[in-house]
């Protein structure tokens, strides 16, 4: 089946060309150029937020650790805890008035210098409590019963850690109203044995500045800070939707590991979330930024070079149009005279243009009509001569008829007489003529060559007797190859004149041929005399011979190698006194190579 094969233009090649090699490289490292840009400003960020968040870290954790150092100090304080219970104990209200005074006194005097602790509150095992307030004006209102603070979680887990000061945030303080102004509880259970002491817990409240602080640090960025205490718990979440299912499931990410930053969606808006574990406290603190705020400088960056690069991309096709179309119209005319050409017509008109190559291509093109133009004078002349030479090879052919017809005569006569040896031979030697002088081709089929052989070996017996035979042993796939006419007859015909000359005993003349791969070997082996090695050398040179076809061993050695090659011809070794071999190495042709050549004439 035909198969078509679609080929592009010129034009097309060059744009494709164009494209990869230029506007591909460009395309690529640009995005290769704001990918770096990028992940450079995200590594900047991402460092200065980690800073910004151990600087952040760092107050914070100054703060809270002031406030469980002075409330730790105030519980280990025997004398103060004395004091609050003589006053829960005391009935006279004189007495429990000085009492308070006293202890405020005492409070004070570790509170002065805290203006973020709101009010504090002594909790008694049995009811009642002692509620201090700070000593700084706050709008917030702690206030509370301590029935409903002794049902609180918070409460029970101050109850299970008796000693240690517990900080607790927005989401476990339930109770204090003014939530939204950043507000912090501590609770702390006395140590003391319960028969000395009556205080079950001490309460306080704080509004820590440092929240307040860093929550207005962020109200004029799109940035917002979340701070979870050791157990997860919010501390501070200065977010416009707080404690939300996708926020919870951010924090529970950023809980996996002591510090780092990932990437996440809160609310369909990619958002870039920095963290960092404080070293005293073990709270974290995160820092969510939308994504977009971060890109916006490379989105400039981004949109500006795109500018700059499709005005580039504009020039380019402009320039690359131009380019193209100064190769491609020499081109196409040039094609256009090649057509004309090809319809018979030499006229050819070239404008002559376009780059070095193209301007050279059309000069050949132009030198080259006119050298074929000159051949076809030649041809034509030539033409002329082989009519003539043709003319004169029939005039020749006369001769060789009137011998074969004088022969025929002579047959004829000696079929009269009754002269049977003679009417065989001329018989023999009319055949053997014919294929000489016939002019249907020059190759002939094994079998038929041996035939002929054998006519003309018919011949040689007459005129020397039965001094010598000839065996055959050929396969029979090769006795329909075809090999030039006249090639074994020379070397049988040396064998029997010169191989068997002066021999007494019987000659023997082997041929047989086989195959070899593509290759026909015929051998032709004689037990005669023999020859030197200058004598084979002789017979290979020797062209002007006197036979019965007039072809020598030479002559038949050149026709192998110029129709063939030089990897054919002829192979002679032989050895005085034992006799001589020769080689014939032909190709295997299974076809009459005469049908295929074309008819010149």
């Amino acid at each position: 089946m035909r198969m078509f094969t679609k080929r592009w233009s010129i034009t097309s090649i060059l744009y494709v060309m164009f494209f990869f090699v230029i506007v591909m490289p460009i395309l690529l490292v640009t995005f290769l150029s704001l990918r770096a840009y990028t992940n450079i400003l995200l590594s900047n960020i991402t460092s200065r937020t980690m800073q910004t968040l151990e600087q952040v870290s760092y107050s914070i954790d100054q703060d809270t650790s002031r406030y469980i150092r002075t409330f730790a100090a105030i519980a280990s304080d025997r004398n103060l805890i004395s004091l609050a219970n003589s006053l829960h104990q005391s009935t006279d209200s004189q007495d429990q008035f000085r009492k308070s005074s006293e202890l405020e006194h005492s409070l004070k005097n570790y509170l002065h210098d805290m203006p973020d602790v709101v009010s504090a509150m002594f909790v008694y095992r049995d009811n009642g409590a002692f509620f201090f307030e700070g000593t700084h004006l706050h709008n917030i209102n702690t206030r509370m019963n301590e029935t409903n603070l002794k049902m609180t979680p918070l409460y029970l887990k101050a109850l299970q850690s008796q000693g240690r000061v517990l900080l607790f945030g927005p989401e476990e303080n339930k109770l204090i109203e003014g939530n939204d102004n950043y507000v912090l509880s501590g609770a702390i259970a006395p140590q003391y044995d319960r028969s000395f002491n009556d205080v079950e817990m001490i309460y306080f409240v704080i509004q820590a500045s440092s929240f307040e602080n860093l929550s207005e640090s962020t109200s004029n960025r799109n940035g917002s800070f979340i701070i979870l205490d050791g157990n997860g718990n919010i501390m501070l979440d200065t977010s416009l939707a707080k404690s939300q299912n996708v926020e919870k499931e951010t924090i529970q990410q950023a809980q996996t590991k002591t510090s780092g930053d990932f990437k996440t969606v809160v609310y369909g808006e990619q958002m870039f979330v920095t963290f960092l574990t404080m070293e005293r406290m073990g709270w974290k603190i995160i820092y969510m930024t939308p994504n977009d705020q971060l890109t916006a400088q490379v989105k400039e960056i981004y949109a500006f070079i795109m500018e700059v690069s499709l005005a580039g991309l504009a020039l380019f096709l402009i320039v690359s149009f131009f380019l193209v179309r100064s190769i491609v119209r020499p081109i196409k005319s040039l094609i256009y005279q090649m057509n004309k050409m090809k319809s018979g017509s030499f006229q050819v008109a070239l404008d002559l243009s376009g780059p070095l190559e193209i301007y050279s291509l059309g000069k050949t093109f132009q030198s080259m009509t006119v050298r074929i133009q000159e051949l076809m004078i030649e041809r034509q002349e030539q033409e002329k001569l082989k009519n003539r030479a043709e003319i004169d090879a029939l005039q020749s052919q006369i001769n060789p008829h009137f011998l074969v017809n004088t022969l025929n005569a002579i047959k004829i006569m000696a079929m009269l007489v009754k002269a049977t040896n003679l009417y065989e031979m001329t018989d023999s030697l009319i055949k053997l003529l014919s294929s000489t002088f016939h002019r249907d081709g020059s190759y002939i089929q094994v079998t038929d060559e041996i035939q002929n052989l054998e006519k003309y070996i018919y011949i040689m017996k007459v005129r020397y007797g039965d001094r010598f035979k000839v065996e055959y042993d050929f396969d029979e796939l090769v006795k329909d190859a075809f090999i030039l006419k006249l090639l074994l007859q020379p070397i049988v015909e040396n064998a029997i004149i010169h191989g068997f000359y002066g021999k007494s005993s019987m000659g023997i003349v082997k041929i047989s041929g086989k195959r070899n791969r593509d290759q026909l070997i015929i051998t032709i082996v004689d037990n005669g005399r023999g020859m030197e090695q200058r004598t084979i050398e002789a017979l290979k040179n020797e062209k002007n011979v006197e036979s019965l076809c007039g072809i020598g061993i030479a002559n038949v050695n050149d026709r192998i190698r110029l129709n063939y090659g030089e990897l054919y011809g002829l192979s002679m070794k032989s050895e005085l006194g034992v006799g001589t071999e020769v080689i014939v190495t032909l190709p295997l042709l299974l076809n009459n190579p005469d049908r295929r050549k074309p008819n010149l004439s």
